[in-house]
């Protein structure tokens, strides 16, 4: 893992690449969500990222929703074969989307070029909840998991398998864990941090802890309470299948440049994502595993995952 290169790094690598490479134009980002989601919002700040620094005169973008991002990898793989002038922002949500569609690609399948950022989750209960610590909501989770009724997405979400995975921490039984049929009916929850940082600024809820190695926004971690979890969703870049590798190589350095703008890190600090760089064969075996783990859990809940 490796922090976004500095502006001195990148202009080192970027005297490797012919000037034509750098200056390709247009430029393809596709972004399997609709407009006004953080995926679009990660992928135009990619995109204007590329028109800052010169490595492309234009940028189009292609939205597409639905499936959870299954069906707009599919219509990439087809697209942008042998295309290094296309990329596809992804992340955690679509490697679980796909290990619930038999019949759906997955992000294996295209050719993974980095890892960007981290964004994690938080724990929390309404208001007026009697747990007051992380320490009383694990304890009750240990002795009954079905007593407690959680917000925390749809079924099989990330938010969903992270449930999974703190229930197995504490010693409860994660197919016991049960899911509240709306917000309103939930006793605790689990959620994206910068949301659930809102909800706590309305007053309507408490957050117990984070899901960060350390604490963030002045919520102590679990791991600093004792609970040894570090959970976080996972945002990166892909290429179309079928590129050579020094196409792969430009893309990469493409991208290192377009994220060391002011643009991205400005969506970072919006977002409340931690950069993050993973490459190569690196992001290609975190891939791997990442499948493997998310698999695990769902099992673990009772779902059924295609492996």
């Amino acid at each position: 893992m490796h922090a976004i290169l500095s502006r001195a790094v990148l202009a080192v690598l970027a005297t490797l690449l012919p000037a034509a490479a750098l200056a390709q134009s247009p430029m393809r980002v596709v972004i399997p969500a609709e407009a006004g989601t953080a995926w679009d919002r990660a992928g135009r700040a990619l995109g204007s990222g590329l028109l800052a620094v010169k490595a492309a005169t234009q940028v189009e973008y292609a939205n597409r929703g639905g499936a959870g991002g299954t069906q707009a990898l599919a219509g990439f793989l087809q697209s942008a074969k042998n295309d290094p002038d296309a990329l596809f922002v992804a992340g955690q949500d679509l490697v679980i989307a796909a290990e619930f569609d038999a019949t759906a690609p997955r992000l294996q399948d295209a050719t993974p070029v980095a890892r960007v950022a981290l964004s994690h989750f938080a724990v929390f209960v309404p208001a007026g909840s009697p747990h007051r610590s992380m320490a009383d909501l694990a304890r009750a989770l240990k002795a009954d998991p079905a007593a407690i009724a959680w917000d925390a997405g749809a079924r099989g979400s990330a938010e969903h398998l992270l449930l999974a995975y703190l229930a197995k921490t504490v010693g409860a039984d994660p197919s016991k864990v049960r899911l509240a049929p709306s917000a309103q009916a939930a006793t605790a929850g689990v959620g994206k941090l910068r949301e659930v940082a809102e909800a706590v600024k309305s007053g309507r809820v408490r957050a117990l802890a984070v899901t960060s190695p350390a604490a963030t926004g002045g919520i102590a971690s679990l791991k600093e309470q004792g609970i040894n979890l570090v959970f976080a969703n996972w945002h990166g870049l892909f290429a179309g299948p079928g590129l050579r590798p020094s196409q792969r190589d430009e893309l990469l350095a493409k991208a290192k440049a377009a994220l060391d703008t002011p643009g991205w890190k400005a969506l970072l600090a919006s977002e409340g994502w931690t950069p993050v760089w993973l490459q190569g064969s690196d992001y290609a075996r975190f891939l791997d595993e990442e499948t493997r783990s998310l698999g695990y859990l769902a099992r673990s809940l009772g779902l059924r995952p295609r492996r």
